[in-house]
């Protein structure tokens, strides 16, 4: 018999689940060159905060304003 722990009716997520905030930065990671300043811009509001935003737009925008910065 093999021993579990309780859940206690919840389920255990996968160790191999991402939340979809994390694959989105891995996904960033691999199609953008961003500066280390903007990639913690970006891990701040997707991660972080949660937010839903469109990351390629959310991207090109920041890369404008340190751009002119």
């Amino acid at each position: 018999m093999e021993n579990r722990p309780a859940t206690n009716g919840q389920s255990t997520p996968s160790p191999f689940v991402l939340k979809d905030s994390i694959r989105d930065l891995i996904r960033i990671e691999r199609e953008y060159q961003l500066s280390d300043e903007l990639f913690w811009e970006v891990f701040n509001a997707r991660v972080l905060l949660d937010q839903p935003i469109d990351l390629s737009t959310y991207v090109q925008q920041a890369t404008r304003r340190s751009a002119t910065a």
